[in-house]
């Protein structure tokens, strides 16, 4: 039996999914860890009513920057490309390039969501000018943030991926206490999402330049063709960049629409409320995000040498299982004493939304597989799927609201729908075999 363990152990450890992901793991949930600190300093620095609004204001920062989580995935992938051909001077060309074409973009975007504060103003009932310019400047920044964790994870610099991001966390609970003690409020608590990635990204760029180049300097600059068996019609060009977009964009609109939905449908108070279940809710997607930021680059990887892929899906899927397992289980049994502890009794009446949106949460953690899977190997068959199920999302958001619970059925119905969908389209082959086995026709 001892010699059984000492077995697996070892497998475990010499396992690249395994070993990678853990130590990433590690650092995923430290900054996770201060991320929640910073949610838990907020909550009982801020009235119910100001809680709501902040989260609203963060919640559309994450669609906003549906287009950051694109570039992130678009580096990613090319950088990754051009490392399994070895050709190290293309990444180097490749992020430059990309910097330059971010900033531009960049600016156009910020110009754009400024024209665009008016109608936001009045949709979301935040009155308040300068929190959708402090919103704005947090906009601008985590686009040259998010080139550079997409670069360090296409390089597979996994410790310097997990420090950074870290990091970044950290700075922001730091700064945002800094504020609030000092009387900002919800202010000061944008200000500190905003500015928090300043430090990390010229460390970050200073790391990933003197990497790339020590390579460079041992030789190891070696670009030789790859020829696979099979051409994907997409390509690492801007039609592959419009594919991440347009998959993050529905991914994101499915787990963030919610909040500022209700925020444009409840009162104050009731967002405050609301925004507990769905801050608590979320760790159980963020919880095994780390696996999935190790597989995305292992499967591009594979992928590019034309190796084979499922076993490494499958693996993620089996490891997310068993960790957002383990999470809803509190969520079921102690949901009360959950927020009473993190977020202060004041919240305590949004207990039965936490068990609720848990269970809400569950298959998008799967989806967050499924879809940096897909577009790890170049696949857009997910495109339609979801899009229509987005679609779906709000016309029954816009159709049933009349109390926080159904908005969180909702999300469920349309989260697990979309779930075995993306389920179906990645093993319909084995599905196939499988029926074609058991039930002859």
């Amino acid at each position: 039996m001892i010699n059984k363990t000492q077995v697996l152990a070892k497998r475990l450890v010499s396992d690249k999914l395994f070993f990678n992901g853990a130590m990433i793991f590690i650092f995923v949930m430290a900054g996770n860890f201060f991320n929640y600190l910073f949610q838990i300093a907020m909550s009982r620095s801020l009235s119910v009513s100001d809680y709501g609004t902040l989260n609203s204001l963060l919640s559309l920062l994450v669609i906003t920057s549906i287009p950051s989580g694109a570039l992130t995935a678009f580096s990613a992938k090319n950088i990754s490309n051009n490392l399994a051909a070895g050709d190290i001077t293309g990444a180097r060309k490749f992020i430059k390039y990309t910097v330059i074409k971010t900033f531009l973009y960049d600016c156009l975007f910020l110009a754009l969501f400024i024209v665009c504060i008016p109608f936001l103003m009045k949709f979301m009932k935040i009155d308040s000018y300068f929190y959708y310019i402090i919103t704005g400047l947090a906009i601008f920044l985590i686009f040259p943030f998010s080139l550079l964790l997409g670069s360090l994870q296409g390089s597979r610099m996994y410790l310097s991926l997990g420090l950074f991001s870290s990091l970044s966390s950290i700075i922001k609970f730091i700064l945002a206490v800094v504020l609030i003690y000092a009387g900002l409020k919800v202010a000061g608590a944008l200000f500190s999402v905003a500015v928090s990635p300043l430090i990390i990204i010229a460390a970050g760029a200073a790391v990933l330049f003197s990497y790339l180049k020590n390579r460079q300097d041992k030789g190891d600059d070696k670009y030789t063709a790859i020829y696979k068996t099979e051409e994907n019609a997409l390509n690492t060009g801007r039609f592959y960049f419009l594919f991440l977009f347009l998959v993050l964009l529905f991914y994101t609109f499915f787990t963030n629409i919610d909040l500022i939905t209700v925020k444009h449908f409840f009162p104050a108070y009731k967002t405050g409320i609301y925004s507990v279940a769905d801050i608590l809710g979320k760790i159980i997607l963020y919880f095994p995000s780390a696996i999935v930021l190790v597989m995305f680059p292992e499967v591009s990887h594979a992928h590019a040498t034309n190796s084979k892929t499922k076993h490494i899906l499958l693996k993620t899927i089996f490891i997310t299982f068993l960790m957002c397992s383990f999470l809803e289980i509190f969520y079921i049994l102690f949901p009360d004493k959950i927020i009473s502890f993190l977020m202060g009794a004041k919240y305590i009446t949004s207990a039965p939304l936490l068990t609720l949106y848990g269970l809400s949460m569950f298959p998008f953690a799967f989806i967050n597989i499924f879809i940096n899977y897909f577009m790890a190997i170049n696949n857009s068959k997910i495109l339609i799927p979801m899009f229509l199920f987005s679609i779906c999302e709000i016309l029954l958001f816009y159709m049933f609201h009349y109390s926080l619970r159904e908005i969180i059925l909702i999300i469920m119905i349309t989260g697990w729908a979309v779930m075995f969908t993306l389920f179906i389209y990645s093993f319909y082959g084995e599905l196939a075999l499988f029926l074609k086995k058991f039930l002859p026709i």
